[in-house]
């Protein structure tokens, strides 16, 4: 007999009474374990080989009764395969193409076959193989993502929790800096920018916002009675973070004509196109490229440049403290402080700038 370890689960291979070689899985990933199942497996297979020469030889004896199985490991198969897991999760959730992609190299590399064959501490060293380096920010994001899809198949997969829920963030260092765009160089790139990003463009200059975050406004955000807009971004979601937002002239004068366009309830830019976030980010950048509108110094230009030149035109013009944090989502204010205490001191910093 053999002991062999396979995709990180133990088998035992035997040579059986009629001379054939056999196999079968001893479920586990643990080696003493499995050792321990192989020496009994060891003994069964003796005693089986016993009973057979008996038998054989004595035919009129009453061979000895055959000994009971030992029981295999704690994993038993049932559960859905890491291999399935994608398909699983995309009937709940829209996932991007990249996110896909992601997970089909973790898939490739865990080294088992179901999902509930993946302990934390495995889940910790796959992340650490492979996105271990940098600043952090890439191991985080990669947790977040393999957590979401294992989130969206805990019922499939026999798990209470998902492997990675217990992982830690890691904290990021080194953070990359965005510089400010100039209005000249956004007037420039607003300019050559199809319809979808200019309105990711507009909406992230005058509310300030992360581009994920314009992915999501939908019409109804709009209030153009107080000329406030209100939404929870979604990176500080999980906080129970809200922004709320002035409409200013320029984006009501942008974006009025386009809402009517628009279907209830859908993102505004989604009505246009179906561009992931990662795709519209590098096109933008492209644009960027194009017109000669490089990084300096002061930092990277990107579409999170525009946040920044957004912020600075804000407190350029009088917006400060409490207001500003607001706006930005750099505080963290519950809903209900927002609509008590925000909304009328935003409208009125809408009515002061649409009045000039």
């Amino acid at each position: 007999m053999a002991l062999r370890k396979i995709h990180n689960t133990y088998y035992v291979y035997f040579r059986d009474v009629d001379g054939s070689m056999k196999t079968r899985s001893l479920k586990t990933t643990d080696a003493s374990l499995a050792a321990d199942l192989h020496d009994k497996y060891m003994v069964q297979l003796q005693a089986k080989k016993g009973r057979s020469v008996i038998v054989r030889d004595f035919p009129e004896l009453k061979p000895p009764p055959e000994l009971p199985k030992p029981p295999t490991g704690n994993h038993q198969r049932g559960g859905i395969k890491i291999a399935d897991m994608w398909k699983c999760a995309l009937k709940k959730r829209n996932l991007s193409t990249r996110h896909g992609q992601n997970w089909q190299k973790f898939a490739d590399g865990i080294g088992v076959k179901y999902a509930d064959q993946v302990t934390p501490a495995m889940a910790l060293k796959f992340l650490e193989e492979h996105y271990g380096r940098g600043n952090g920010k890439t191991f985080n994001n990669m947790k977040s993502a393999l957590n979401t899809v294992f989130r969206c198949c805990l019922v499939e997969a026999n798990l209470a929790v998902s492997p990675f829920q217990s992982i830690i963030n890691k904290r990021v260092t080194e953070v990359e800096r965005h510089r400010n765009l100039t209005l000249e160089e956004f007037s420039r790139v607003m300019d050559v920018l199809p319809l979808p990003m200019q309105i990711l463009a507009m909406l992230s200059r005058w509310t300030t916002q992360r581009l994920e975050t314009c992915a999501r406004m939908t019409p109804e955000m709009f209030d153009f009675n107080r000329l406030v807009f209100v939404i929870d971004p979604g990176k500080t979601r999980r906080f129970k973070k809200w922004v709320c937002c002035p409409i200013m002239p320029e984006l009501s004068e942008f974006i009025k004509p386009i809402l009517p366009k628009c279907k209830p309830g859908k993102p505004i830019v989604s009505n246009f196109c179906n561009w992931t976030n990662h795709y519209a980010s590098k096109f933008f950048n492209r644009k960027l490229k194009e017109l000669d509108i490089s990084d300096t110094d002061s930092g990277k230009a990107s579409f999170h440049s525009i946040r920044g030149t957004a912020i600075t035109w804000f407190k350029e013009h009088g917006v400060k403290g409490e207001e500003l944090r607001s706006i930005t989502g750099h505080a963290s204010e519950d809903v209900e402080d927002i609509y008590a205490r925000d909304i009328a001191s935003i409208s009125d910093i809408a009515k002061r700038f649409s009045c000039m």
